[in-house]
C-alpha cells in the first residue's frame, strides 16, 4: 500500500518560511540523539542478542534453492475534494520478476486495474477508495499465474480496510463496494489470500515484537525497536529466522462485520468474508525474517503452513526473493519496488481525470466545469 505521491501540483510549489526551516533544522542533533538512544542499546548488545537467538536455535543458514516465477501486486488511492464533489480513485498493479534461467515470461505485460467513483462530501468516501485499492489488488493477485505471489503489505491489511468499508455508516460507501466486490469475484479472491501458499506478504513496516521479546526475557535486559530492526542486526548475510507461527494478538481477534443498517447483499458478503479469514483466525500463517547479503536489511515474509513447513520450498523461497534484489540500493524485490512506484503515481492518475473531466464539462456544461476545478486538497496512500 502507498503513501500518496504525484506530479506538480499546488503543494509541491509551497516553501516553509525560512525561518522555520532554520529553526527546524537546528532540531536535527535531538532527533539524531534521540534515535541513538533508542536503537543504540539493541546495536552494542548485538553479539550478546545473536548468540542468544543461536541458543534457542532461532537461525539458519540459507542452503540455496531454485528461484521460482514471482510477480509483485501493489496498490494506491487518492480522493479529490473538490468544491461540489469527492473524486475517488483506486488502483492495483501487479509486475512480473524477473525469469529464472530457462524459464519464459509468463505476462505479456504489466497487469493493472482502476475503480473511479464520483460522491457527495463524506468523510468515509476514503474508505470507499482504500477498499477498492484492497478488491483490486487480491483480484490481480488472485488470477496471477505465477509460482510465487508477492503481496505488498501484511495480511492484516485487506481484512483492516474491508471491515471498515464494510460497517461503513454511508450506505453509498457500501453498496459501492458491493459493486467491486461482484465484479472483481472478491470472496473467492480473499479465499485465495487467506489460504494459497504461492501467495506471501511482504510489509515494509512492522512493529511486531516477537522476537525482541523472546530474546529480551533469554538476556534479561529490554530490547528497544522491532523484530524487523532486530533481525537486520543480528543476521549475518544468507542467514534467515526460522518461520514462526504468528501472535495469537491479533490474528484471533480478526473479523469482518457488517453495518447495522446493511441490505441483506452486504450482510452476506461480510458473513462470507469473515468465514474465509479462518484461516488467519487460526493462525495458519507464519513469519520468515531473511537477510540475503551483509548489505541488505532483514525482510519480513508472511507465509502459509505448506511453505513455511518445508525446508526445501523454505530455501526455494529465499532464492526466489534473493534472485530479485538487483542493487542495494533497492531495498526490496525488483517486482515488488516497481510495482510501488507505479501505484504511487496514482496522484498524477487522478490529476489527469480531475483535468480531462472539467475539460469535458468546460464543452458541454460550462456552469459545472468550475465545481470540478478547485480543490480542497488531494488525500490519498
Amino acid at each position: 500500500m502507498n503513501t500518496y505521491g504525484g506530479g506538480p501540483s499546488e503543494e509541491d510549489y509551497a516553501r516553509l518560511p525560512e525561518d522555520l526551516l532554520a529553526d527546524l533544522l537546528s532540531a536535527a542533533p535531538a532527533v539524531a540523539d534521540t534515535v541513538e538512544n533508542l536503537l543504540g542499546p539493541a546495536l552494542e548488545m548485538r553479539d550478546q542478542l545473536r548468540e542468544a537467538a543461536l541458543d534457542l536455535g532461532l537461525i539458519e543458514q540459507w542452503q540455496g534453492g531454485r528461484p521460482l516465477t514471482l510477480a509483485a501486486v501493489d496498490g494506491g488511492f487518492a480522493v479529490e475534494r473538490t468544491v461540489a464533489v469527492d473524486i475517488a480513485l483506486s488502483v492495483a498493479v501487479g509486475v512480473e520478476g524477473f525469469a529464472p534461467e530457462g524459464r519464459g515470461w509468463q505476462w505479456d505485460d504489466n497487469q493493472h486495474s482502476f475503480a473511479q467513483h464520483v460522491l457527495v462530501h463524506d468523510v468515509h468516501n476514503e474508505r470507499l477508495a482504500r477498499a477498492g485499492m484492497v478488491i483490486q489488488e487480491l483480484d490481480v493477485i488472485a488470477d496471477t499465474p505465477h509460482e510465487l505471489r508477492i503481496f505488498d503489505g501484511s495480511h492484516l491489511t485487506p481484512v483492516i480496510q474491508l471491515n471498515s468499508a464494510l460497517a461503513s455508516r454511508s450506505s453509498d460507501v457500501r453498496s459501492r463496494v458491493l459493486e467491486l466486490a461482484n465484479q472483481h469475484s472478491l470472496v473467492d479472491a480473499f479465499a485465495a489470500f487467506t489460504s494459497e501458499s504461492r501467495i506471501i506478504a511482504m510489509p515494509k513496516y512492522n512493529s511486531s515484537r516477537t522476537i525482541c521479546e523472546a530474546l529480551a526475557d533469554e538476556v534479561g535486559k529490554p530490547i528497544p525497536g522491532d523484530d524487523r530492526y532486530l533481525t537486520s542486526l543480528i543476521l549475518n548475510g544468507g542467514e534467515y529466522v526460522v518461520p514462526e507461527r504468528v501472535p495469537a494478538d491479533p490474528w484471533r481477534q480478526l473479523h469482518i462485520k457488517h453495518h447495522d443498517d446493511a441490505t441483506d447483499e452486504e450482510k452476506a458478503l461480510a458473513n462470507k468474508l469473515h468465514e474465509a479469514l479462518e484461516p488467519l483466525q487460526s493462525r495458519e500463517l507464519y513469519v520468515i525474517y531473511f537477510r540475503p547479503t551483509d548489505s541488505s536489511t532483514a525482510y519480513r515474509i508472511e507465509v502459509k503452513p505448506g511453505r513455511a513447513e518445508d525446508s526445501d520450498r523454505v530455501n526455494d523461497l529465499l532464492a526466489s526473493i534473493a534472485f530479485q534484489l538487483t542493487t542495494p540500493f533497492v531495498q526490496e524485490p525488483y517486482p515488488q519496488y516497481l510495482a510501488d512506484v507505479m501505484a504511487k503515481s496514482v496522484g498524477l492518475g487522478i490529476k489527469a481525470l480531475q483535468n480531462a473531466a472539467q475539460l469535458h464539462l468546460t464543452r458541454q456544461s460550462p456552469q459545472l466545469a468550475q465545481s470540478v476545478v478547485h480543490s480542497y486538497r488531494t488525500e490519498g496512500k
